[in-house]
């Protein structure tokens, strides 16, 4: 069954635009995922701790660590 809307055509053109320009807006858009690996400082910040804080909780093993290019990495688990 086919229905059929009167639509003013200055307001179709309306949306056809901001349509276009979401469209833009996506397209410009560059997802990535997140690192699975961040530095100490980035931790920290994704935790709402401190630098101290995270560095009490590598020395006590409760966060998996690794070291790149001479950088100490956090495990981001989610």
């Amino acid at each position: 069954m086919t229905q059929l809307i009167a639509i003013d055509p200055a307001a179709l053109q309306s949306v056809l635009a901001e349509l276009r320009q979401i469209r833009q807006r996506l397209d410009a858009v560059d997802m990535q995922p997140r690192p699975e690996w961040v530095t100490v400082a980035d931790y920290a910040h994704h935790i709402g701790r401190s630098r101290a804080t995270v560095s009490r909780k590598i020395k006590a093993g409760e966060v998996e660590t690794c070291m790149e290019a001479g950088v100490r990495m956090v495990r981001v688990r989610r």
